[in-house]
């Protein structure tokens, strides 16, 4: 019973540290080959994790009725 509801939440952790690690890697990437190609791959990083986490807000559910 306690796997149930252990291995999802170590594998949400998993999945944030792979998602962290290909945005470090692909600005990394970026600011190597050229800064204003580094410093556009980090607004765009920005703007997608920020969009996802507008997503994944707006889909919990809230208190109330």
């Amino acid at each position: 019973m306690i796997f149930k509801k252990l291995l999802p939440l170590i594998w949400q952790v998993f999945d944030l540290m792979c998602y962290l690690a290909a945005l470090v890697a692909l600005n990394w990437a970026m600011f190597s080959w050229n800064q204003i190609a580094g410093g556009i791959a980090l607004a765009v990083s920005f703007a997608i994790t920020g969009l996802i986490s507008e997503l994944i807000t707006n889909n919990t559910p809230k208190g109330g009725d």
